[in-house]
C-alpha cells in the first residue's frame, strides 16, 4: 500500500488480514484482551464521545468548513438498477445508527440522538446530465459543490449523496459523511455493504449481511 488513504479502498477481508497483521507485530493491541463493548440504553441521555466533542465544539465555532467532511465519488458504468440502488442505501442507514445520529443541546451540554430506523432512508439528490454539451465540466462543479455543502449537526441527516447520470450507462455516486458519525475505514465498510444489498436486490433475494453485536 502507498498510503493509509488507501484503507477505504480494501475489502473487509483484506482489512480484517491487515489487522491481524497489526497485532502480531505489537502495532495495536488485541482487541480479544478488551472488555466487551456493551450497548448503552436508548431511554437515557447518548453523551459525546472525546472526539466527538472535539468536533462539535470547532463545529460551534464555524471553524470547520469541510476540512472534516468524508467524501467519495464512485463511477459506475453500465446499466444501473436505480431502484435496487435506492434500496440498498436506504437499507445500510437503517443498519446502522451512527448514519441517524444527530447532536443537539440540553441545558448547554451536546448529547446524540438516534433517529428510528423508519424514520427515513438516505438523502439522495439526483442529476440528469445526460443532455449536457460539457457534461464532464458540471460534472466537475457538482463534485466540488457537494463536497463543499456544509452539515447541520443538529438537523441532520449527517450523510448524504448525489446521483448524477452521465449517460445512460454511465452515473457518478457522490457520498459525504461528516467525520463525526464516521471515518475512512467505516467509509470501506459502507461500500461493502452497498455493495451486498444491490446485488441481492437486483436478483430478487435477501442480503446476507452478519448481524451487528454494537
Amino acid at each position: 500500500m502507498n498510503s493509509l488513504a488507501t484503507l477505504a479502498e480494501l475489502t473487509l477481508a483484506q482489512r480484517r488480514e491487515l489487522l491481524k497483521m497489526a497485532v502480531a507485530r505489537g502495532l495495536v493491541g488485541d482487541r480479544s484482551e478488551l472488555p466487551p463493548i456493551e450497548r448503552a440504553p436508548r431511554d437515557e441521555r447518548l453523551p459525546l464521545s472525546f472526539a466527538q466533542q472535539r468536533l462539535w465544539f470547532l463545529e460551534q465555532l464555524e471553524a470547520l468548513g469541510s476540512a472534516y467532511h468524508i467524501h467519495k465519488a464512485l463511477r459506475l458504468r453500465g446499466e444501473l438498477d436505480r431502484a435496487a440502488l435506492v434500496r440498498a442505501l436506504d437499507g445500510v442507514v437503517a443498519r446502522h445508527e451512527a448514519l441517524r445520529t444527530t447532536f443537539t443541546q440540553v441545558n448547554g451540554i451536546p448529547e446524540q440522538r438516534i433517529a428510528p430506523a423508519e424514520a427515513g432512508g438516505f438523502h439522495l439528490v439526483e442529476h440528469d446530465l445526460s443532455a449536457e454539451a460539457n457534461a464532464e465540466a458540471e460534472l466537475d462543479r457538482i463534485v466540488v459543490e457537494e463536497a463543499r455543502a456544509p452539515f447541520d449537526l443538529e438537523r441532520g441527516p449527517l450523510i448524504r449523496g448525489r446521483l448524477v447520470r452521465v449517460a445512460a450507462d454511465d452515473h457518478v455516486l457522490l457520498l459525504t459523511m461528516h467525520h463525526i458519525v464516521s471515518d475512512g475505514w467505516s467509509l470501506g465498510v459502507f461500500f461493502d455493504e452497498i455493495s451486498a444489498l444491490y446485488a441481492a436486490h437486483r436478483e430478487g433475494r435477501e442480503a446476507e449481511l452478519p448481524g451487528l453485536p454494537v
